[in-house]
Formats: structure tokens, sequence, C-alpha cells
């Protein structure tokens, strides 16, 4: 998938967070923190996505850093 479908969010010092939703509707959203040395595209979060939308669960990732 890589980031082709995500949008982002900027930040007040113009850093752009970007991260990918799938919207269900359902009452239940899983949201996935990736590893520090890993991102977004990676084996894991993509795995989780999938069961998902099979699922059809809400589903949030996201990009960060500045961990301290």
């Amino acid at each position: 998938m890589g980031y082709k479908r995500s949008k982002y969010f900027l930040t007040q010092k113009k850093r752009k967070i970007n991260y990918l939703l799938i919207n269900k509707k359902s009452q239940i959203t899983v949201v996935f923190f990736h590893g520090f040395m890993s991102d977004m595209s990676g084996k894991k979060p993509i795995a989780v996505q999938n069961f998902c939308k099979k699922q059809k669960l809400n589903f949030l990732k996201f990009e960060y850093s500045g961990h301290g």
C-alpha cells in the first residue's frame, strides 16, 4: 500500500505527520503503533489493516517520531 492513500496532519511547526484512517463505521477502532525501527508500511501494520478490513473494523495507523 505504501503511502498512496495516506493523509497528513500539519503541526504548528509545519511538520507533516502521515496517517491512514479506514472508517468502516464500526464501534471499534484499532489504532496501530508501529515499533521504533518500523514504519506504517511494514508487514505488521499491513497485516493488522487487512484483518480490520475483513472484520469491518475502523483502523488508524500513523508515522511518529521524536521519541524523547
